[in-house]
């Protein structure tokens, strides 16, 4: 059994509360004791936690680590003091998995998406996974939702159309059987295929089965390609079926800048009339997403279906055929004016490239590769999406400080990564610097440097806010009998340190972290337990 007694620091206990001195006891994987002063016992390892805050293991409600909790230690993430994943987030999830669509081109297609390849499935639906990384070992807890996109994926392959009754009731049937395996809720990604062809009467539709087992409905809504306003009364009216929504990365991009205000309003007013409806954001003034976003969807789309190898070959066969190439470039500008307001050579420094496998590529903006390659800035995406199959992500500066002060300090807000575990041993996955430095951010930058909130507010956002969200009974705050998930980091010089040019920098200051009473960080070094667990819902 891990014993440890927990000494002389600051408890800052994830209720919203200000600090306050105690000693906490773990023995097993509970808190077993909390009080101003506990004497030790012999079968105890004593934390000093003197000069230090002590807090619950921050809980991120929204990344994409399904996959590569598989195949990392969570160094990014436990070095920000994080013990908890929520996954299967903007539509995409790992399950269900019809073994029938592993060998489809549409399948390979959607898993590109994912950013994942050569990976040999064994898991079919909720059990097997959850299964799957309890038998692998896993360093943080992971809780699930159901991607709707891989609902559609399962019964509909990428086609655009409505789902017909049969087709619906098979989306609901597996749906069904997820929740009743403990999935927390279900998510949809309404900016891409497949999800982005559902209409909402499909979505509201799915929603009363996650109801039925009081779950939650999580949503990267269609803001990108209808308007911020419009994208959220969609997510209002979703909720007036009465499952509570999240909102997540609920951030102006584009041509959203202005409306985050009202935007900010129209939720306030939802709940003002009794709709459960909250969201997160991270504290980044930038975002990420595809880069074929940046291209005009005539390219990759066929009679309204994804067809990424028809826009790959399209983009091909640009290089020799001037009026297509003119008409890529204009489709180009018209989306990049709009979504990142570039209007020339210089404003492509706002976009990085996130391209793995591309040593000529990746981790440099368009602009420095425009540069270097004497090549127009829309020909360097063409050029890159070509070598990558279409598999490309980009991170793109585009908020403003004003804007993004609204995001952060807004009484809603809670916090989130929309990152990943990143695999220590693939150094040359060029993330978002969000994956190793958001929590870390906020309670360096925008706590400590400007102020923007108080210690125990943040952390709270980031702790009791999100498990009461997602319905955590014994996680999220530090409660004797509670799960053992405790980060304890010095308040002086805990900051992230990942940037845009170098994103896998860890974050700083984080001394211990436990996950589930053991010790995963220990004086600043990782222990390499494997210490996680899969959560169900209960």
């Amino acid at each position: 059994m891990n014993n440890f007694l927990i000494k002389d620091g600051k408890v800052i206990d994830g209720t919203g509360n200000p600090w306050f001195k105690a000693d906490i006891r773990i023995s097993g994987e509970k808190i077993t004791e909390i009080a101003l002063e506990i004497k030790a016992q012999d079968n105890e390892e004593i934390i000093d936690a003197s000069g230090h805050v002590v807090a619950p293991g921050f809980i991120d409600i929204h990344t994409h680590s399904d996959f590569t909790v598989l195949l990392s230690r969570c160094e990014n993430v436990l070095s920000q003091g994080v013990t908890t994943h929520v996954v299967g987030n903007c539509g995409f999830s790992l399950i269900p998995m019809n073994p029938e669509i592993k060998n489809d081109d549409a399948f390979e297609t959607f898993l590109k998406m994912l950013g994942i390849s050569d990976f040999d499935f064994k898991f079919v639906n909720l059990n097997d996974y959850l299964n799957e990384l309890k038998r692998n070992g896993i360093s943080i807890n992971i809780i699930p939702m159901i991607g709707h996109s891989t609902l559609r994926m399962n019964v509909l392959r990428l086609k655009s159309r409505a789902p017909k009754e049969n087709e619906m009731m098979e989306m609901k049937r597996l749906l069904e059987r997820e929740m009743s395996n403990g999935a927390f809720g279900m998510s949809t990604g309404l900016d891409y295929p497949p999800g982005s062809f559902a209409k909402t009467k499909e979505i509201i539709e799915l929603c009363r089965v996650v109801n039925e087992y009081n779950g939650i409905y999580t949503t990267h809504f269609r803001g990108f390609a209808s308007g911020l306003t419009k994208a959220t009364k969609e997510a209002i009216e979703i909720a007036e079926s009465g499952i509570p929504v999240e909102i997540n990365h609920f951030k102006p991009f584009g041509f959203w800048r202005g409306s985050i205000k009202r935007a900010y309003k129209l939720v306030e007013k939802a709940r003002e009339n009794n709709l459960d409806v909250t969201f997160d954001v991270f504290p980044h003034a930038s975002n990420h997403t595809f880069l074929f976003a940046l291209l005009p969807p005539w390219i990759y789309l066929s009679k309204k279906k994804l067809d990424i190898p028809k826009g790959i070959q399209l983009l091909k066969d640009s290089r020799t055929n001037q009026d297509l190439k003119q008409k890529i470039y204009d489709g180009i500008d018209v989306i990049v004016r709009s979504f990142l307001q570039i209007e020339e050579l210089e404003d492509w420094k706002k976009v990085y490239i996130n391209a793995p496998k591309s040593e000529q590529f990746n981790g440099k903006t368009v602009y420095q590769n425009s540069i270097e390659k004497e090549m127009d800035p829309r020909q360097v995406l063409i050029e890159v999406l070509i070598e990558q199959d279409g598999n490309v992500g980009g991170t793109y500066k585009s908020i403003t400080k004003e804007e993004n002060l609204i995001t952060i300090t807004h009484p809603l807000t809670m916090f989130a990564s929309d990152g990943r575990v990143i695999p220590e041993e693939n150094d040359t996955y060029f993330p978002n610097p969000y994956c190793n430095g958001t929590f870390t951010r906020v309670l360096g930058k925008n706590v400590r440097e400007e102020k923007l909130l108080t210690l125990h507010d943040a952390i709270r956002r980031m702790t009791s806010y999100p498990a009461q969200r997602l319905g955590l009974k014994d996680r999220g705050m530090l409660r004797e009998g509670f799960w053992a998930d405790i980060t304890i980091f010095n308040p002086k010089t805990v900051i992230d340190k990942a940037t845009y040019e170098n994103p896998r920098l860890l974050s700083e200051g984080v001394e211990h972290v436990f996950v589930n009473g053991i010790s995963a960080v220990k004086k600043g070094i990782f222990t390499g337990a494997m210490a996680g667990m899969p959560i169900r819902k209960q």
